[in-house]
């Protein structure tokens, strides 16, 4: 069996009790929180990261830069597109988020609450996590290979879209 050896920020389980609870807790409370995350990594505090860090672990939806930058410029009007980049690229070289490519032009981001894969709907774009077992997947073509990463990425059409095809 390959083994798969990658770097994480956290112990998958330390991340989701520390993590996960916190979107429902008073921004006051998550922002003290992020706080010691960003130091534990190694990261300046500032109030840009705080709250460019803080939407990606209140919305799940993989936001693109853009995304990002439009609807916390409307929190915060001095923030400046530049700002979100190289955030975005501080935290991906910090292994705090993980920059999502799917071939489309703008890339993704998605805070690392657990590891996971992926389902990308082709009409819509939606994109949701997927919680996939890498002990259970078997690549025998890759015995005694070191593994860094496994990404799963699955295309096709969600329910919704579906329907909307189907009633056409």
């Amino acid at each position: 069996m390959f083994k798969v050896e990658r770097f994480q920020c956290w112990k998958e389980e330390e991340m989701k009790d520390r993590l996960a609870p916190l979107i429902n807790e008073p921004v006051e409370i998550r922002y003290q929180k992020l706080k010691n995350v960003l130091k534990e990594h190694k990261i300046r505090v500032s109030h840009q990261r705080l709250l460019i860090l803080d939407y990606l672990l209140c919305n799940d939806t993989h936001p693109t830069a853009d995304e990002i930058f439009q609807n916390l410029k409307l929190k915060d009007p001095v923030l400046s597109q530049a700002t979100v980049y190289n955030t975005l690229n501080l935290f991906v070289d910090h292994n705090l988020i993980s920059e999502l490519d799917f071939n489309q032009p703008s890339k993704r981001y998605d805070f690392y609450r657990f590891h996971h894969s992926h389902f990308l709907c082709e009409s819509c774009g939606k994109i949701i996590d997927l919680d996939i077992d890498e002990e259970d997947l078997r690549f025998k073509e890759l015995e005694g290979y070191k593994i860094d990463t496994i990404e799963v990425i699955v295309r096709g059409v969600c329910p919704d879209c579906q329907e909307d095809e189907e009633s056409i």
